[in-house]
């Protein structure tokens, strides 16, 4: 093994780039990107070292320093552009079968990351404030990311519809932007700090019990914004379910399945809230809950980490491929849509596309027969 390569090695790495004694190489820049910052190791660590952080601002002081091959640098600006436009979202989801065809992706490098996106989910206005459908017992915001409307539709949708159908009035606020995770740890520090800033002033923590997040990844980048009001409030959707009173004519339909569940690094990293997928799902009378187990803990999707590690993002997917294969299960949940767009690029280019990946919630929700 590679000392390089492991979080020990790393760190002396940088310690010794900060005290002057090693130069920031093309080298020893390439053992800290190779990092998927899955952060498992802060979890074993009795020393509580900010493994995470150390390792972002490394990146941006040598921001200038990291020079990615052309093709890497077009794949990121082609997604960052379209993450920031909903409009451009929907657009680009109505046209990526023709795009896949013409060979435009392909070209361009995106053709995995096209595969792994779900089929386009029509729905309604999701900006703004939604009544609570039964006596109010909360009040909360919903962080919605910046790839709903591209990559996460339906969970969107059936985060309102649930959590209205439980009692909880919700507001989605409309100036919400990107959680800004995606510039952080590609070392654009003035990008990050302007979404952070805007999330901010955005979200009113005086008015809301919580500040919910769909997609662990987005939880875990603002769990850690320096704002300890706002940081505070930040809860994963499945552990806010999970801890709430459920209304008495509230029932689940059953569904007789199997589900597999993957845990994003992130959710149990750094949300610490891994078990609350699984309890969610069990309330779903007659189906058959069972852990991705004996696998890597990361799935390789980690960011922006599949877009320019593509060989080991796969290599890493390849074990949970053979073990949700082997499982007989007609669902995969993740509570991180990074994860399940990677999940599902693999499941359709090995022969099960047939294979459902979705959030936990999405599963619940459809079992209330609300759509």
């Amino acid at each position: 093994m590679d000392e390089s390569e492991s979080p020990r090695g790393r760190l002396s790495l940088i310690q010794a780039w900060a005290a002057g004694q090693l130069e920031a190489s093309p080298k020893l820049l390439g053992h800290i990107d190779n990092c998927l910052l899955c952060r498992s190791c802060e979890s074993a660590c009795p020393a509580n070292v900010p493994y995470g952080q150390l390792v972002d601002n490394f990146r941006v002081a040598t921001a200038d320093k990291m020079v990615k091959p052309l093709v890497d640098r077009i794949k990121f600006k082609a997604v960052d552009i379209t993450l920031q436009s909903p409009k451009l979202q929907r657009w680009s989801g109505s046209m990526r079968e023709l795009l896949s065809k013409t060979g435009v992706l392909q070209v361009m490098g995106l053709d995995e990351l096209s595969s792994g996106l779900p089929q386009p989910f029509k729905h309604g206005q999701w900006l703004g404030y939604h009544a609570a459908k039964e006596k109010e017992n909360a009040k909360v915001a919903l962080f919605t990311g910046c790839t709903a409307e591209l990559a996460d539709a339906e969970t969107v949708t059936s985060a309102i519809h649930l959590l209205t159908r439980l009692g909880v009035s919700v507001t989605v606020p409309p100036e919400q932007v990107c959680c800004g995770g995606m510039a952080l740890h590609n070392g654009d520090r003035n990008g990050f700090e302007g979404l952070r800033n805007q999330n901010q002033r955005t979200f009113d923590t005086s008015a809301f019990d919580a500040i919910l997040t769909l997609a662990s990844g987005c939880g875990a980048v603002l769990k850690e914004y320096d704002n300890s009001g706002f940081a505070t409030q930040i809860i994963d959707i499945s552990r806010f379910l999970g801890e709430l009173i459920w209304p008495d004519n509230v029932h689940l339909e059953a569904l007789s399945a199997k589900v597999i569940v993957h845990t994003p690094c992130s959710l149990k990293n750094v949300m610490k809230s891994e078990i609350h997928p699984v309890a969610l799902l069990r309330r779903i009378p007659d189906l058959e809950v069972d852990l991705l187990a004996n696998v890597p803990n990361c799935c390789g999707a980690a960011g922006i980490y599949l877009l320019n590690h593509t060989d080991m993002a796969q290599a890493l997917r390849e074990d949970m491929l053979v073990n949700i294969k082997a499982s007989a299960s007609e669902y995969v949940v993740t509570s991180n849509v990074g994860c399940a767009m990677h999940l599902r690029a693999g499941l359709k280019q090995s022969g099960f596309g047939h294979i459902q990946v979705l959030h936990p919630l999405v599963l619940v929700a459809r079992q209330l027969r609300m759509f």
